[in-house]
């Protein structure tokens, strides 16, 4: 069973609007769970993309199909993010820092830090979504 999600970092003041706050706090809770991919990728722009290491998803369909993939490999997971920074003029530019946990299919555990970079815009009815998510993590600790 998924691990579930314990709690947002402490966000900087330069994060205020409650919507984003939503937004990130959802992501973190759905990035444990492998039951909902179409959510995931709802929290996305029609052309977002989603990217970890040199893997690479644009659109909603890539996104839920690499979501898919990653799952296969390592069943469920435990991300905790630590710290999130405002980056560039807005609280749409973000970064991330973490650390995050592995269960694998094999039984064994492994576990990793991990960094990322957040782009939002407001999609058509004013609500932040995704444009692009990078994940910067060592991908032999996915093994």
């Amino acid at each position: 069973m998924p691990r579930k999600f314990h709690k947002m970092p402490e966000l900087p003041d330069t994060i205020d609007d409650p919507k984003v706050q939503e937004l990130l706090s959802h992501y973190f809770a759905t990035s444990n769970h492998d039951s909902d991919h179409e959510g995931f990728a709802d929290m996305f722009t029609v052309d977002g993309e989603y990217s970890m290491n040199d893997r690479r998803a644009k659109g909603r369909q890539e996104i839920i199909n690499m979501r898919r993939g990653l799952f296969s490999h390592i069943p469920t997971r435990d991300h905790n993010p630590h710290q999130i920074y405002t980056h560039g003029s807005d609280q749409f530019q973000l970064i991330t820092r973490g650390h995050v946990k592995y269960n694998h299919h094999m039984g064994h555990e492994t576990d990793t830090e991990w960094a990322a970079y957040y782009d939002l815009k407001k999609d058509e009815n004013g609500e932040p979504k995704f444009q692009k998510v990078h994940i910067i993590v060592d991908s032999n600790k996915q093994v």
